[in-house]
């Protein structure tokens, strides 16, 4: 987190942000138990990317509220037992989005940014922990 911490400095004139609530979920998922099907790169990236669009398409048709946030979560948890890619940290995403207003602006590029991105700069420092772990004796 302290590395999504100095990216979001770097973005901060830019009015951006990587450091999100459910990145936390995903770093107590790939630390904590990285053989887990939540910690698997397939779940986690296609549960991300699909429930943050689901999260914004809510958003378009029913605008913010109770509805849309109802619905996309129904929505996320379909999408996820549909494809077979279980994450949990990303149910949070669509009600991120709905709830958040400096999202709404990314519309659609917020299915990449910040959850997708965030990811992928977490599972590259989970793969030199790991890489770290089973080749130096600490």
């Amino acid at each position: 987190m302290a590395i999504l911490g100095r990216v979001d400095q770097m973005l901060a004139p830019r009015g951006l942000s990587v450091t999100i609530a459910p990145l936390g979920a995903v770093c107590a998922v790939l630390f904590a138990n990285p053989n887990s099907p939540a910690a698997k790169k397939y779940n986690m990236f296609v549960a991300q990317i699909g429930c943050a669009a689901i999260g914004v398409l809510a958003f378009l048709l029913f605008g913010p509220g109770w509805l849309a946030r109802a619905t996309a979560l129904a929505a996320s948890i379909a999408f996820m037992l549909i494809t077979g890619a279980s994450h949990p940290p990303a149910a949070s995403l669509p009600i991120l989005f709905i709830d958040g207003a400096k999202f709404h602006s990314l519309n659609l590029w917020y299915a990449l940014f910040p959850g997708a991105i965030g990811c992928l700069l977490l599972c590259l420092i989970q793969e030199m922990v790991v890489y770290l772990k089973n080749n130096w004796k600490f």
